[in-house]
């Protein structure tokens, strides 16, 4: 299958629509940040993410505008790309919610948002991934006004936060994001938190259709498989990229894929696997790699496939093969 572009990623044409209301060039803007989107190859999450703080804070230079985040697309939906019709298809706000944090790569590779329910209260968290700069607080501002007048879009109704919760100090005009939000807006948060009634999360959208729902979550699916927009898949290719550093961490996986540790732990589960899995599977299958080519000692695959110690090898590798590693290795 052809990779789908970075600049097919609904995320950046509403971007492009946001931006062309205050006369700035999107793609021009991406350039002079140093980043090509129009490119089938891999990019580094870093420097995707770094090439678009970027992009923002020359947005926000040229404009003057440090409230530019609340621009409203003319059409939120068009963010969700390839998830618009499961969106629309899901029978309330919370399916939809669930299904946009599912395949969230899909819709923005560099952002994960998670959930929780409180009593009467439903909180949204969202976090950016940061490469060597800082985020750009325009980039919170702008990921929830799209998503909050996605889910006005959705249901036909002006749903209200009872907080929005901003990480950063408070800028100088905050009146403008009371007004945007239309609520209480702290600022100087942990981090970005739409705070909304749990009855508005069981909203219905006039547009449900469970056979349609069905259909469309099974292409999501499988376009996130061929895309590597999949959890499990994602850790799989840090792993083999990370475990000669050392033996791989929950908690330092979690970062690299921006995303909290309970998010990533929950993600893996919903795919039916679990980090301690994977990192065996992936162990496992590399280690066979390299006793296909005998040059390799049992020590140097040992520290190759993140062991600290080769006695923790040698017991995996008699439960993977049944066999020592000095057995395996004379066997190929």
């Amino acid at each position: 299958m052809k990779p789908m572009l970075m600049s097919d990623v609904g995320w950046c044409k509403a971007m492009k629509d946001a931006f062309a209301q205050h006369g700035l060039d999107v793609d021009a803007l991406l350039a002079e940040a140093g980043l090509d989107l129009d490119t089938a190859e891999e990019i580094d999450l870093g420097e995707l993410t770094d090439g678009f703080s970027r992009a923002w804070e020359l947005a926000v230079a040229k404009t003057g505008n440090p409230a530019i985040g609340l621009t409203v697309p003319s059409h939120p939906l068009n963010s969700l790309g390839v998830l618009s019709h499961v969106v629309l298809s899901a029978s309330n706000v919370r399916d939809a919610l669930q299904a946009i944090m599912r395949f969230i790569h899909l819709i923005s590779p560099t952002a994960t948002i998670d959930s929780r329910a409180e009593g009467d209260r439903f909180f949204l968290s969202l976090q950016i991934a940061s490469g060597k700069r800082p985020v750009p607080l325009q980039r919170y501002d702008f990921y929830s006004t799209v998503l909050l007048r996605g889910i006005h879009w959705l249901t036909g109704r002006s749903v209200v936060p009872l907080v929005f919760h901003r990480p950063g100090p408070a800028p100088a005009e905050p009146a403008r994001w009371r007004e945007a939000f239309g609520c209480n807006v702290v600022f100087g948060a942990p981090e970005c938190v739409i705070e909304m009634a749990l009855q508005d999360i069981a909203l219905p959208i006039p547009t449900a259709d469970q056979a349609v729902a069905d259909l469309c979550e099974r292409i999501a699916t499988q376009l996130a498989e061929q895309q590597g927009g999949s959890v499990s898949i994602r850790v799989r290719q840090v792993l083999m990229k990370h475990l000669s550093k050392g033996d791989p961490r929950r908690e330092t996986m979690a970062s690299i894929l921006c995303m909290s540790e309970r998010t990533l732990q929950r993600r893996l589960t919903e795919e039916g696997t679990s980090f301690a899995e994977l990192v065996d599977e992936v162990r496992r299958e590399m280690a066979q790699r390299y006793f296909r080519h005998s040059q390799f000692s049992p020590t140097e695959i040992t520290f190759a496939l993140g062991f600290s110690d080769p006695s923790n090898f040698y017991r995996a590798c008699k439960r993977w093969f049944g066999r020592s590693p000095s057995t395996m290795r004379c066997s190929n």
